[in-house]
């Protein structure tokens, strides 16, 4: 019905807006001029890619009685088009503002045509092929130098011309590429290559505020993604087809269900910009991937400095599709994945039953030993009683067996209509995840729809608008904290039970669960259906951009862009259950399940406003070019919360309602517990930019903008961000070899201030209900006086370079960014009526990086090419200076040391050979906090491949990180319960079965001696002697020891991955005929399938681990159609 309805409202829309915006029929420039040469019998000269953007209502109707010139001059002076005269009937089409830079021979309509004085004895006739490094080159004007003389060639890229003699010398011209001169002399075949230009190498980029500039200009480093490359394989979440594709891009994903992934620009969180509005909420999640035209990653904050603090660490910034031909398309776009195995999952051993010490007990999988004929006392899931059973491995494959077939589909439809006064987009988006565990069910609607409307040559009305609706009936079931299915199925619970025979969960609904333990753990089918939290959340998201030229170089633009969203999260759970964790959901909304029962709601909502108004100049004076802007901003942000919960439990069992709310026996205090909170914020900001560039060769940027924001005191809400960036085109100054085509180096400095957090600095009262009735409470922090914004000074240092005709590009960006006036909060006397007080500190740090990027074509041979990335990123953080007072007091916090040590309690005593140190057979452990490594890689890499053979395509994308140090959670805990796979060993079966306490751990013991220590754990003197250790201990106590510590959970978090892999067919469009049908394609899929790693048990691709979901690997297939 949804999906009906909203096909209904796409035709409608288009039908009321193409009404209005086409009222009158435009064709393609390039139709007009094939019109033209029938009927004039003239020949013209142009750029395919400038003129087939151009459209015109001057068509055939409006040639009778007019010239050549005046139909001409019709059709091209109203799109900026000028046409230049090579000989009777043959012209070249330019852009009028770029007239001077063609540089053949060419002269104005209204020029005497020059003839050629040579005898007609002496001229030859020359033939050839004219190309480039991707093929032939059709329209490419060939002229012999000197006169009028000239040909162009046709479109397989030949060209025959006849010559005054052997001494003619033949221009060979294009825009957009190096003009290139041959003498004949002898030669009748005469084969050209032409390379691009230096001054056109490279691509438009869209930059902060949403200008687009030249990448040539730029004095700091970008990288565009294109839409297409997302578009194919297509999961729940655009950031992880984002991962490996960016150089200084660091994508976290997770495997949990909902889980979304989190972006990292040179470690730090960038901006996300949809068509120039940096929204408030929105999240890579609510952009249809089907929408994008492009992605570019401005890189640091110079890149983004016209954004304030809310760029300082680099912006995405996402170009949404705008319709472009004169004709009504339709685009399908179906992916669909199923769940084929996995990358990582837990194993645990399956010999041994629940309990402790070999006997059968609520907690802990150290119980008896299974399959040898004993029989116990144990639940019976189906008659729903204690019975006398045996003590069997029923369950070896619980987990897979609890898991279900996970499944993505992500399907879009789009229609778009363009033309001369305008366009209009409306698309449709739908995303279907079905969880691999029970009830995990993801909806994710999305609808956009977007329009331009021309009036003249001097305003436009450009609009965009969002809607996303995102449901899910159950988000509960991960993490240690919060008891999730590995903790139950996995972590504590043993193999001596069938997880199938207890979908039926109740023995009595409502009041006592079917499972086998009546403590701390529950019935996994019931935490999938009855102990749940659910998910309702709505976003809308808007925007208007106005633009009106006051003449060619002074323009206006007004841009306002608005949006809201509402969310409500429901927690529910029936009597009887026995694990109670809960969590917090938002800033205040903070819940345990009860085994009295219980129902809570929490509702957030809130909106942001970003408009700008920005007045824009761009003058050429000779080789000179100035570009400035000035404008404003202002930005608004406010969030709200409200959530009630029940406090007794449920008075009704199954009777979901607060007014279910069992009452409170305490005079004066309700049975429901009321939370509400509010935070705004307002950014007031002013700002410019002026780029002084001379001959397209060398460029330098300067930008300041001031922020007053609403969150500081009064006397101290101004801030001011100033950058400076050049970039200088080397190749136009220096002879370059043949095989280096451009090549530029480039160098910037900014200035970053971030103010407070919305209640930092500020004494507000907290109001609530804890002690049953509405309550403020004061705040515990005191505001501090005199406290300067965290700020932070970069330097950035890089150089590209397009090389062997363009085949090879390469980037190269070096960076440092220093952080000082850092916060922290200083604890306070009691007496002082406050706990803590916000203070600057004298610690600074940096962080330094390199980033490099290799793009270009490893081979190209007839129908075959394959195109190739390589992203390469280190970057790492180190102490500058040290704060004595407030500094850590550590061996590690010095000056040039990292500032990412991962450190921790529990490191094993070696002695001077790296043997464990024994004492009573049990390892001891360091009682100090010790360095284990670092926690940020060593580097980051992605590797980017595409091979096409005629309409075959294959795309694999490699990426991983190496280096760094993570706690594996699940590994090191399982030694503790007993589930470990390594646990399931002789020792244990001798200590359970035979009473044998037998295990002697390899390392020495100690003999004689002792040992002193420094305040940091260091050894200060050490008289220890050693001998083998040959003491026996149960191995039972000595695994829970050693493997709960982190001696054996810290390990390399280092992992190579195969992220998607693409093999798709694009049918002829000779199959279709006149049905139709264009761009017709299908593909198989893949995403997340293969994973190199040691670390144990889980993914380290999230960066963290905390009984993580297994990873999924998903194959599916993907189907396109345009209409």
């Amino acid at each position: 019905m949804t999906l009906r309805y909203f096909k209904r409202l796409l035709v409608v829309l288009l039908l009321a807006a193409t009404s209005q915006v086409y009222a009158q029929k435009a064709v393609p420039v390039i139709d007009a001029l094939k019109a033209i040469t029938r009927e004039f019998k003239a020949d013209f000269v142009y750029d395919p890619q400038v003129v087939k953007k151009k459209t015109t209502t001057y068509n055939v109707s409006n040639f009778a009685g007019k010239s050549l010139e005046d139909v001409l001059k019709g059709v091209l002076y109203p799109n900026d088009l000028v046409f230049l005269y090579v000989k009777p009937n043959y012209y070249t089409i330019v852009e009028k503002d770029r007239v001077g830079e063609y540089q053949a021979p060419a002269k104005k309509l209204n020029e005497d045509n020059l003839q050629a004085t040579a005898p007609a004895n002496q001229k030859v006739k020359v033939s050839g092929i004219v190309t480039d490094a991707n093929g032939r080159l059709f329209s490419v004007m060939v002229v012999e130098k000197g006169t009028s003389n000239g040909t162009m060639t046709k479109e397989d890229g030949s060209y025959t011309l006849t010559v005054s003699g052997p001494n003619a010398v033949l221009a060979y011209s294009i825009i957009g590429y190096t003009t290139k001169e041959e003498v004949v002399g002898s030669r009748t075949a005469i084969d050209v290559q032409l390379a691009e230009s230096t001054k056109q190498l490279g691509e438009v980029v869209v930059t902060a505020l949403g200008v687009k500039r030249d990448e040539k200009a730029l004095g700091y480093a970008v990288q565009s993604v294109k839409g297409s490359n997302m578009q194919t394989v297509k999961g729940v979440d655009l950031g992880t087809s984002l991962t490996g594709q960016v150089s200084g891009l660091t994508v976290k994903n997770s495997t949990e269900f909902n889980g979304a992934p989190k972006l990292e620009m040179r470690g730090e969180t960038p901006l996300l910009v949809i068509d120039g509005v940096p929204y408030g909420n929105m999240t890579l999640r609510d952009i249809p991937t089907d929408d994008i035209e492009s992605i570019n990653m401005l890189k640091g904050p110079t890149a983004a400095a016209l954004y304030g603090a809310r760029g300082a660490a680099g912006a995405v910034m996402i170009t949404t599709k705008r319709g472009k031909e004169d004709r009504l398309t339709i685009d399908v776009n179906s992916n669909t994945m199923f769940n084929l195995g996995y990358l990582a999952i837990p194993e645990v051993q399956t010999s041994y039953g629940h309990g402790l010490d070999g006997k059968i007990a609520t907690d802990y999988v150290w119980g008896p030993k299974l399959d040898i004929g004993k029989t116990a006392v144990q639940w019976n899931p189906i008659t729903k009683q204690n019975e006398e059973m045996p003590l069997v491995s029923s369950g070896k494959d619980n987990l897979k067996n609890f898991m279900e077939t996970g499944l993505i589909t992500n399907n879009s439809v789009s229609v778009t209509k363009g033309g001369q006064n305008g366009f209009f987009r409306a698309g449709l988006n739908h995303i279907y995840n079905k969880g691999q565990f029970p009830n995990q069910k993801l909806n994710i609607l999305n609808y956009t729809m977007s329009g331009e409307l021309k009036a003249g040559d001097k305003f436009t009305l450009e609009s965009h608008m969002g809607y996303t609706r995102t449901t899910a009936p159950q988000l509960w079931g991960s993490a240690y904290d919060q008891q999730g299915y590995i903790y139950q199925i996995l972590m504590w619970t043993g193999p001596d039970y069938d997880i199938r025979q207890y979908k039926d969960y109740w023995v009595k609904p409502n009041v006592q669960q079917n499972w086998l333990y009546n403590a701390w753990y529950d019935n996994p089918y019931l935490i999938a259906y009855e102990k749940t939290r659910s998910t309702e959340q709505n976003k809308l998201n808007a925007s208007l951009v106005m633009n009106y030229n006051f003449t060619k170089d002074l323009k206006l633009m007004f841009r306002n862009g608005y949006d809201y969203y509402k969310n409500e999260d429901v927690v529910q759970n029936p009597a009887g259950i026995n694990s109670t964790r809960g969590m917090t959901i938002g800033n205040t909304f903070a819940f345990d399940f009860s085994g009295k029962g219980l129902y809570g709601q929490n509702q957030s909502w809130g909106n942001s406003i970003n408009s700008d108004l920005i007045l824009t100049y761009n003058k050429q004076i000779g080789k000179w070019n100035i570009d400035a802007l000035g404008g404003g901003s202002l930005f608004y942000y406010k969030q709200r919360e409200q959530g009630a919960k029940t406090r007794n439990g449920l008075a009704v069992p199954g009777w979901y309602s607060l007014a279910n709310a069992v009452p409170s026996t305490t005079a004066g205090v309700d049975g429901i517990i009321n939370t509400y909170g509010t935070w705004a914020r307002q950014t007031n900001s002013v700002y410019g930019k002026a780029t002084l560039s001379w001959n397209s060769a060398v460029f330098l940027d300067v930008t300041g903008r001031n922020d007053w924001s609403s969150t500081q005191a009064a006397d101290a809400r101004s801030y001011f961000y100033p950058s400076v960036a050049t970039s200088v085109l080397m190749s136009e100054f220096i002879k370059m070899p043949e095989w280096i085509d451009m090549w530029k180096v480039r160098g910037s400095w900014t200035m970053t201030k971030t103010p407070l957090d919305v209640y930092a600095n500020n004494l507000a009262y907290t109001i609530n209900n804890s002690w049953g009735t509405t309550s403020a409470t004061t705040p515990d922090n005191l505001a501090g006086s005199n406290l300067l914004p965290t700020t932070t000074r970069t330097w950035e240092f890089g150089t590209a370079a397009y090389l062997f005709q363009k085949r090879l590009h390469v980037d190269v960006a070096y960076f440092t960014k220093l952080y000082y006036n850092n916060q922290i909060k200083q604890t306070l006397a009691p007496s002082s009526g406050y706990a803590t007080t916000l203070i600057n500190t004298d610690e600074t740090y940096a962080r330094r990086g390199v980033e490099i990027t290799l793009d270009g074509t490893v081979m190209k041979q007839g129908k075959f090419q394959w195109n190739s990335m390589v992203n390469f990123s280190t970057q790492h953080r180190y102490f500058v200076d040290i704060d004595p007072v407030y500094s850590a007091k550590n061996l590690w916090t010095k000056s040039g040391g990292r500032y990412d040590v991962y450190a921790r309690t529990g490191k094993a005593l070696r002695d001077p050979q790296g043997n464990l140190i024994h004492q009573g057979g049990q390892v001891q452990f360091n009682p100090y906090t010790q360095q284990f490594g670092y926690t940020d890689p060593d580097f980051v890499f992605g590797f980017i491949n595409n091979f096409t053979y005629g309409n075959w395509n294959l795309g694999i994308s490699i990426d991983g990180r190496i280096g760094g140090v993570l706690y594996d959670y699940i590994y090191a805990k399982m030694f503790d319960t007993g589930s470990n796979p390594e646990t399931d060993n002789q020792w244990r079966y001798d200590e359970v079965v035979n009473g044998l306490k037998n295990y002697v751990g390899n390392g020495v013991k100690i003999v004689s001696g002792e040992v002193t220590y420094d305040n940091f754990g260091q050894i200060k003197t050490d008289t220890r002697k050693y001998a083998p250790n040959d003491v026996p201990v149960s191995y039972q106590a000595y695994a829970r020891r050693l493997g709960n510590s982190s001696e054996t959970g810290v390990m390399s978090k280092s992992f190579v991955k195969v992220r998607e892999i693409s093999l798709g067919y694009k049918f002829p469009q000779a199959w279709f005929g006149k049905s139709g049908i264009k761009n017709a394609s299908v593909a198989v899929t893949g995403q997340n399938l293969f994973l190199f790693t040691k670390f144990k048990y889980s993914d380290p691709d999230v960066d963290s681990e905390d009984m993580n979901a297994p990873a999924q690997r998903m194959v599916g297939v993907n189907i396109k159609v345009g209409f």
